[in-house]
């Protein structure tokens, strides 16, 4: 018997959940466009390697592909890869700069099934290529800011840092290659911090099992460098969730610290400085205080500065600036300034950065960039527990059928006026003689009557303009 079941990690969305997600998309539009972005679309599925080029290799394992004519190819995992694709190959040559872009798509990635994500998922996002500054970038996460209150999501928090203090901490003589694995390590322990907060605070199992998992990886870390110091996690082999949350974070510092002086990558002195650095949050003036006592002469003021600008225009903006996180995790690589991210209960809604340098790693010119993407999944979810959905509509029904004709002009007019008419469990009004009651009785007469004179002063031709 043929499985009617959709395919794991799927589902389907009834018409209340297309409805609801309609819904999302418009208002995310409508954010977009008062901004000055534009829509674009592109292929659902690119080159592997173009993903893998943006992402590293690790991105592989979560790729949907097949091959055709020779090729590999992989259904979208996310847009900004084919967004930097699309200006690489000079499409967007001749228009005036900056391209303000933005997207709403359908993406793929590889999961477990019972994960609680979905192989296929919605994403939106914008992206703004070919301005540099602290304008830009205060820009795209006002709008972001702008479209999560027009959904009804107030109680965010906002999380803003930069990338670009410690690209310019790190020595001058590491290789690229070399600069993103110490990026990286660092993201990651940024990372280990957070969710050890997390678990001080609420104790939950589910993230207790996570960290484990985690320190394990960070015991073999550890043995491979011959590390044997105060922090050595097989000394403390089976801590409890509460030992755990306090001291991961130091065992895991200890094994990169080490790492880090056995690959020849750091100084001690310069290891100490990143990781005190990226321990830095609080509000902006706070943070710029600590900043300055840390990295005088250490050549991270433009960066800092930079940062800071952009709180200042978030202020004037009127989003405001939660917390700046110097160390604000995002698990990629390829961010050189500003990144950010939005959440509230848990979860992350948005997040993104400046990009400086992708565009040209996919061979197109050097064009700064600065983008964010959204959770749509995420978002809908919320809204749907929330009950967030548009309102029906009305339903109207004739009398008799004397009435059908009178009852088809008034939900032409409504619809005209954008009402919509019709909807499956609505409320249900019947008309008679011209006049319009609900189904339970009670007369709505005057409130139809003052939509009818507005819908026929709606049909009525305009009144022809003045010639100047």
């Amino acid at each position: 018997m043929l499985n009617t079941a959709p395919p794991p990690a799927t589902r389907d969305l009834l018409p209340e959940d297309t409805a609801l997600r309609r819904h999302l998309e418009s208002s995310f539009i409508r954010t977009a466009e008062a901004y000055g972005f534009e829509e674009i679309a592109t292929p659902a599925f690119e080159r592997a390697d173009l993903f893998a080029a943006r992402s590293g290799a690790e991105i592989k394992s979560s790729l949907l592909t097949f091959h055709c004519d020779h090729e590999e190819y992989a259904l979208r995992p996310e847009m900004t890869a084919p967004a930097c694709r699309l200006a690489a190959s000079g499409a967007l040559a001749g228009r005036p700069a900056p391209y303000k872009l933005f997207y709403v798509a359908p993406c793929f990635r590889y999961c477990r099934p019972h994960s609680g994500r979905y192989r296929e998922f919605t994403q939106a996002g914008l992206e703004c290529i070919g301005e540099p500054g602290p304008g830009v970038d205060a820009e795209v996460i006002a709008a972001a800011c702008r479209f999560l209150r027009a959904v009804g999501i107030e109680d965010f928090s906002l999380k803003i840092g930069t990338v670009g203090i410690f690209r310019e901490l790190l020595p001058d003589d590491l290789n690229a290659d070399e600069r993103a694995a110490v990026i990286g390590h660092l993201d990651r322990l940024i990372g280990i911090d957070e969710r050890c907060a997390v678990l001080a605070a609420t104790g939950s199992q589910g993230l207790f099992d996570q960290l484990k998992i985690d320190r394990s990886d960070f015991a073999a870390m550890q043995a491979q460098a011959d590390y044997s110091g105060e922090y050595a996690i097989a000394d403390r082999p089976a801590p409890t969730a509460e030992e755990l949350a306090d001291r991961f974070p130091r065992e895991a510092a200890a094994a990169l610290r080490r790492v880090w002086n056995v690959e020849g990558y750091l100084s001690d002195r310069t290891a100490d400085l990143l990781i005190r650095v990226s321990r830095i949050r609080g509000a902006r003036d706070e943070v710029a205080a600590q900043a300055a006592e840390l990295l005088p002469g250490a050549g991270a003021g433009g960066a800092l500065d930079n940062l800071l600008a952009v709180c200042r225009l978030l202020e004037a903006y009127g989003a405001g600036c939660s917390q700046v996180v110097l160390g604000i995790a995002r698990g990629l690589t390829f961010y050189t300034g500003v990144v950010f991210e939005i959440s509230a209960n848990g979860r992350k809604y948005c997040g993104g950065g400046r990009y400086d340098n992708l565009i040209e790693l996919f061979g197109g010119g050097r064009l700064p960039a600065t983008g964010c993407a959204f959770r749509f999944d995420t978002l809908f979810d919320v809204a749907a527990a929330a009950d967030a959905q548009p309102q029906p509509g009305i339903v109207l029904e004739p009398a008799a059928a004397t009435d059908l004709a009178k009852t088809v002009s008034l939900a032409e007019g409504l619809r005209d006026r954008g009402l919509r008419v019709g909807a499956a469990g609505a409320a249900v009004a019947t008309v008679a003689g011209g006049r319009v009651r609900l189904a339970d009785g009670a007369e709505v007469e005057a409130a139809v009557d003052a939509l009818a004179a507005a819908v026929t002063r709606a049909r009525m031709p305009a009144a022809p303009r003045e010639r100047s």
